[in-house]
């Protein structure tokens, strides 16, 4: 640069030879004032500060001499700023950089002085380049903050923003940035050495500087200057106070050089005008601006101590609203998503102001919730949840059904995520969920809201699981969820809560959640003396179950406490705990417990009496223990001492021991002998005290334990005087059991069971709860101490029964009996007993005492399950049961004559042929002689079978539209039953013969009998159950008659026709579809075969017979090619063996026979055969074969080895089918049930023998045979 003084005005040129439009000259009159003159080469001093070699003494002599003639000379600076202004910029802003590079404070200021003299006298766009340079090297770091820190000070940067720039608010931006990165670092550069500016005045200045600029701008680059240089000031605390002051404007005396702003800006309060100028941030489309502006309205917030008024201000101006707009658009942007919640959460701290606005935005909110709960340890989780709550708790009618269960399933998920790891989620976390979840319940969308149950049981079972995990780090999220689990209950058990069966499953599920978690942690935590505030509330959460859930829930609830040591654990808690709160809660529930476990208000004696009962359970028993006449608080503690002794003591649990128990108890039944007004007027509480009386004797170490013979002599007479009830108490099966082996009881019990009669009589298909400690007496109990004996029950009944009939109490009666048939139908075989202690006896006074019909139903249906269950040994009172039989056949007298039968004829022919059947063991011998020699039974009988023989092939659809069907299987089963019974009592006088003659040709029979032609008309015209049965009767006497014909050698006196008629209703039913009637036909065709060797008769009828011939072919193709038999003949193979072991019996075997059976044939039949499909009547066949030599070496010998493997087998499955099957112990619950009455003398009719089911028979059958086939065979 030179300075050139001779110059003349108009032609300024400089030594180097640069052009004259790059000079500016100064006035002499400056030059003379300042000490500079001459011309200034603006090209020569660019180049001085443009050498990095430049010495710098020189460089700030050249800026020393600018600056003087820009502040000397108004022309020059006119002159310098309408010439190449912009010239200077660059090298000015290098030599700034080049002297904060070398540490040159002084070179540095002189550098900054002259930027702002040269923006000064300059217009706005060399400002504008001076600080987009600087911007620059602050943001490429060329520039270090830390060398502008002692030369760049608020009053030049002020000088920067005069009116000019203002209009302009890109500009603006850059100034804005630079004091930015000049903040990051200096705190407050014009508090040090600067006395001109207030300080407070100077934050409001530059506060409202940068709103105003952030309010206009329109770049988003300007936007996000304006927002980081706020934020940095808010986080220096520049807004403390700010927004509270109550200036309006700035004192534009001390800011003319600050900044010119229209007249609605200064007179805005600062508050308002940060929350209009942040609207615009707000709704930029760059991501980074929204989250600046976020980021500033939560610093800004955070440094106010007083942000309540500031918070109001920002949401009556809308901000919040253009929050959740933000939010709305968010698009799952995490660091955006951040920030709005954070602010929103920050904007809930004002809740009254802020309230109506969440509610707007409640939607926004459910939508982000959907996205922070599926990601674990978000950072805001805690911030939507606590607006989620905010917003459901006051306004509890926002949210819709689906909205419900869209909060629940993800505060469900949040809190299995939580469940996985024990401190996987925040503890704030779990407890706003906890609360979110509570308020949800609470809302009215919640009702009938069929997923909100499976999401709340899932929710509330994993908070507790959760919370137990946590035990020990955070101890108040298991009272959350404690919170969460009780309020669930409460809201199943509400009014407006519809039980369904939603509701069912979540009070199951909660019941579930205290059963398998809280209940074993509880008592796993004793150890450790957990805090009595979460035990309360564990205790608590109990408490409301049994208070307020289902009958069955909160039964079985409580079976579970109690089961579980319960009374051992209460008073372990008192032990640990001595608080009145922790005795109050222990006792109460206790209380309640017992309540539910005995009913009829058993826990209130412990209710009214907690404040004064000791924790120590010592202190109890001797409690008891003392004369309480005279004390009332005692006699209700005495009370509550008996209640609680005796439900401990049902479940096994000992306050004391056994002894001390019993000591006391003794003691309290002596001492208080005189007066039990006092402490035992209550009915209830004298059951208790017999029933605990009783269960401590009946255990096993009060047996063996001294008693006191006195205090046993008062209870008993209290038990014979005073007024008590079984009914209405829990009763341990131990203690009834005691009682009811005390024969000096039998009177008062007697009394007891006729109760239970009256109240089983009407409440019969009442479902009772039966536990394995105690339950109330129901039929179920009496029946297992039936099964148990040794006691008096049965006695007692049977005795009652006699006591009520001869007393002609028909209704008392009835209610015993009726007793007895419940009993009969649990325990079929106690009928033993009952015949064993004289029940017959009883019966026929109730039969005389009955004169209902319903009545005399009810005592034929005792009488017929008794015989039908009981055993042969049993029936000793032979002339009781005789006036038993008739009475019935007495009832059956008016009905012989008028042939119509009901439901009680029926059921009294039913017991006739269980009586007949009896007789055929030799017992009941004279009853059945009275039923076989009843006349007008003789006569019922005839009416019966001739008016279904009149009906010929039409009575099988007769039997379908009339009782004639019915009738005649009870008549055709009372004469098998009869013919059983002749058999066995009668057999020397009867000539069975006598049934094979026509009426007309012999005197009728004086006796029960149908004969065989009527039974053949039966057969060929009956149904499918008339042939069965009638051809049971027939088989029998065909059986009967060949055995007398063995016996005796006597001829047939039958003529050829009626044999021939007989032959030709069996043949045709060979191949009938039942297999028992065709195995019944079988056998008695032949065995009338076999009669061929005692006359010419039935030698000709065989000869005559083609059906022979048809059934052994069929026979053999069924042994041999199953595939190939007729479809008429399957599984028939039974009753063809029959006719073939007949055939080859005779004397003279048929020639086609041995053509028939021939070695190939035998061949095949054996090689069909397998251990599987042999039968008795297969061996039997083959051993026939092997009488008449039909069977080579070889056949036997493969029989041989087949027979054992049957053998073998057959010895195996006997071991499992030897018993009778318990579905023939069952017995009738319903007189009217004719079909299973039926079915039961079916059963009867097809099993003679007594004790062992049919494949055991079978079995049993085939190893005789089996036998007998080994002996021949050895033999031949």
């Amino acid at each position: 640069m030179e300075l050139d003084e001779a110059a003349a005005p108009a032609m300024h040129t400089c030594g180097r030879g640069h052009r004259s439009s790059l000079a500016v000259a100064v006035s002499a009159a400056a030059a003379a004032a300042e000490g500079v003159g001459g011309v200034i080469c603006l090209a020569c001093f660019s180049a001085l500060l443009s050498d990095p070699l430049s010495p710098s003494h020189h460089v700030s002599h050249a800026l020393s001499q600018l600056s003087l003639a820009l502040r000397a000379d108004p022309a020059f600076a006119r002159a310098l700023g309408a010439r190449h202004p912009h010239l200077l910029a660059p090298p000015l802003v290098r030599a700034l950089a080049a002297a904060a590079a070398a540490d040159d404070a002084a070179l540095a200021r002189q550098a900054v002085d002259l930027i702002v003299d040269i923006s000064v006298a300059s217009d706005v766009s060399v400002s504008a380049d001076f600080l987009g340079r600087l911007a620059d090297l602050l943001s490429s770091h060329l520039l270090e903050m830390i060398a502008l820190q002692p030369i760049l000070g608020t009053k030049q940067l002020f000088s920067l923003t005069s009116f000019k720039v203002y209009s302009f608010p890109e500009v603006c931006g850059e100034i804005l940035f630079v004091l930015y990165k000049l903040f990051l670092l200096q705190g407050t550069p014009w508090e040090e050495g600067d006395n001109e500016f207030d300080a407070l005045v100077s934050r409001e200045k530059l506060l409202r500087f940068s709103l105003e600029v952030l309010l206009k701008a329109q770049n988003d680059d300007a936007r996000l200057n304006c927002v980081a240089l706020l934020l940095v000031l808010a986080r220096r605390g520049f807004f403390e106070n700010l927004f509270t002051s109550e200036q309006t404007g700035i004192d534009m005396g001390d800011a003319d050089n600050f900044m010119h702003t229209d007249e609605s800006a200064l007179n805005s309060p600062l508050i308002n005008l940060f929350a209009e100028a942040i609207k615009g941030p707000l709704l930029s489309c760059d991501t980074q601006v929204q989250t600046s502006t976020l980021d500033l309205i939560f610093h800004s917030l955070s440094s106010d101590f007083n942000i309540s008024e500031q918070i109001k201000v920002l949401v009556e101006e809308n901000v919040a609203d253009y929050i959740f707009e933000v939010l709305r658009l968010s698009g799952k942007k995490d660091p955006l998503i951040i920030s709005c919640l954070q602010v929103l959460d920050l904007f809930a701290t004002e809740e009254e102001t802020f309230i109506q606005t969440l509610t707007v935005g409640f939607p926004m909110l459910l939508s982000t919730l959907r996205y922070v709960a599926e990601i674990p340890f978000h950072p805001v989780q805690t911030h939507v949840l606590r607006l989620v709550f905010l917003c459901i708790s006051n306004c509890p009618g926002i949210i819709s059904m689906p909205q419900v269960e869209e909060i629940a399933t993800k505060l469900t998920e949040i809190f299995k995520g939580h469940s996985v790891e024990a401190l996987g989620v925040a503890s704030e976390v779990f407890t706003l969920s906890c609360l979110i979840s509570v308020e949800i319940l609470k809302s009215p969308s919640s009702n009938n809201t069929q997923k909100l149950s499976s999401t709340i049981q899932e929710a509330s079972r994993n908070a507790v699981v959760s919370s137990i995990k946590s035990y020990g780090h955070d101890n108040q999220l298991l009272l959350y969820s404690l919170y969460l689990l009780k309020e669930a209950f409460m809201h199943i058990c509400s009014e407006g809560s519809n039980p369904n069966s939603y509701t069912k499953v979540l009070e199951r599920s909660i019941i579930k959640t205290c059963e398998d978690y809280l209940l074993p942690w509880l008592e796993e935590v004793l150890t450790e003396v957990p805090d009595e505030e979460v035990v309360l509330g564990v205790l608590e959460t109990f408490h409301v179950i049994l208070l307020k859930g289902s009958e069955v829930e909160s039964m079985k609830f409580s079976q579970t406490l109690a089961s579980s040591s319960w009374f051992s654990l209460s008073f372990g808690l008192l032990g640990l705990y001595p608080s009145d709160l922790m005795k109050t809660r222990v006792y109460l529930m206790l209380s309640s417990l017992i309540d539910r476990i005995i009913g009829s208000e058993c826990g209130e004696a412990i209710q009214d009496a907690y404040a004064c009962l000791p924790s120590d359970p010592l202190d109890l028993i001797y409690l008891l223990g003392q004369r309480s006449s005279h004390d009332l608080n005692l006699a209700s503690c005495q009370c509550a001492i008996l209640v609680l002794l005796y439900v401990s003591t049902l479940y096994g649990e000992r306050l004391a021991s056994e002894n001390e128990v019993l000591a006391a108890l003794e003691q309290y039944i002596i001492v208080n002998n005189t007066n039990f007004s006092c402490g035992i007027s209550d009915s209830m509480i004298l059951t208790q005290l017999i029933l605990l009386y009783s269960l401590i004797r009946a255990s096993s170490v009060g047996y063996s334990a001294a008693y006191n013979a006195e205090a046993e002599k008062t209870i008993f007479r209290l038990i014979s005087e005073k007024e008590w009830d079984l009914l209405t108490i829990s009763i341990h099966p131990l203690a009834l059991n005691w009682l009811f082996q005390q024969e000096a009881l039998l009177s008062p019990l007697s009394y007891q069971l006729l109760n239970f009669s009256k109240f089983y009589s009407s409440n019969k298909n009442q479902i009772c709860v039966h536990l394995d400690k105690m339950q109330i007496m129901d039929i179920q109990m009496i029946a297992q101490l039936v099964v148990s004996g040794n006691n008096y029950v049965i006695q007692i009944l049977v005795l009652l029964l006699k006591e009520v009939g001869e007393e002609g109490r028909e209704d008392d009666a009835i209610s015993v009996m009726n007793v007895l048939g419940g009993l009969l139908e649990i325990y079929p075989k106690s009928s033993n007993q009952l015949c064993l202690e004289g029940f017959a006896d009883a019966l026929r006074c109730s039969y005389y005492s009955t004169h209902s019909l319903q009545n005399f139903m009810t005592c034929s249906l005792i009488v017929f399950n008794v015989l039908y269950s009981a055993n042969c040994k049993a029936l000793i009172q032979e002339g009781e049961w005789l006036s038993v039989i008739q009475k019935l056949l007495e009832h059956l007298k008016p009905k012989s004559a008028s042939q119509s039968c009901g439901q009680e004829e029926y059921l009294v022919i039913a017991i006739l042929c269980i009586v007949l059947r009896f007789s055929t063991n030799q017992v009941l011998i004279e009853p059945a002689k009275a039923i076989l020699f009843s006349n007008s039974l003789v006569s019922s009988v005839e009416k019966v079978v001739q008016t279904a023989c009149t009906k010929g092939p039409a009575l099988s659809k007769h039997e379908e539209d009339t009782t004639l069907g019915e009738s005649l299987i009870f008549v055709l089963l009372l004469n098998l039953f009869a013919l059983k019974s002749l058999h066995a009592i009668l057999q020397d006088t009867i000539d069975w013969q006598d049934y094979l003659q026509l009426s007309d040709e012999v005197d009728t029979l004086s006796v029960l009998s149908i004969k065989c032609h009527d039974l053949c008309r039966l057969l060929y015209s009956g149904s499918s159950l008339v042939k069965l049965v009638a051809s049971q009767c027939l088989l029998e006497l065909l059986t009967r008659i060949s055995e007398q014909r063995n016996s005796k050698g006597d001829e047939l006196r039958c003529s050829w026709r009626y044999l021939e008629s007989m032959m030709a209703v069996i043949e045709g039913l060979l191949f009938y579809g039942d297999y028992l009637v065709a195995r019944n036909c079988g056998m008695c065709f032949a065995m009338i075969l076999g009669w061929e060797k005692f006359g010419l008769v039935e030698k000709r009828a065989i000869k005559d017979s083609k059906w022979c011939r048809i059934v052994m072919e069929e026979f053999v193709m069924a042994l041999a090619a199953p595939g190939l038999t007729s479809r008429c003949f399957t599984n028939q193979h039974k009753p063809a063996a029959y006719m073939a072991v007949t055939l080859l019996k005779l004397d003279r075997v048929p020639e086609w026979m041995k053509s028939l059976f021939d070695s190939s044939c035998i061949s095949g039949i054996v090689n069909n055969l397998s251990a599987s499909n042999v039968t008795a009547e297969i061996v039997m066949f083959f051993r026939e074969l092997m009488m008449r030599n039909y069977l080579n070496d070889e056949h036997i010998a493969t029989l041989h080895h087949l027979f054992q493997v049957c053998r073998k087998q057959a010895y195996e499955d006997n071991s499992k089918n030897q018993f009778s099957d318990d579905s023939l112990d069952k017995v009738v619950a319903d007189p009217g049930d004719i079909d299973q009455i039926c079915s039961i003398l079916i059963h009867l009719m097809l099993s003679p023998d007594m004790g062992y089911n049919d494949a055991y028979k079978e079995q049993k059958k085939l190893l005789e045979e089996i036998d007998i086939f080994f002996q021949v065979s050895t033999t031949q």
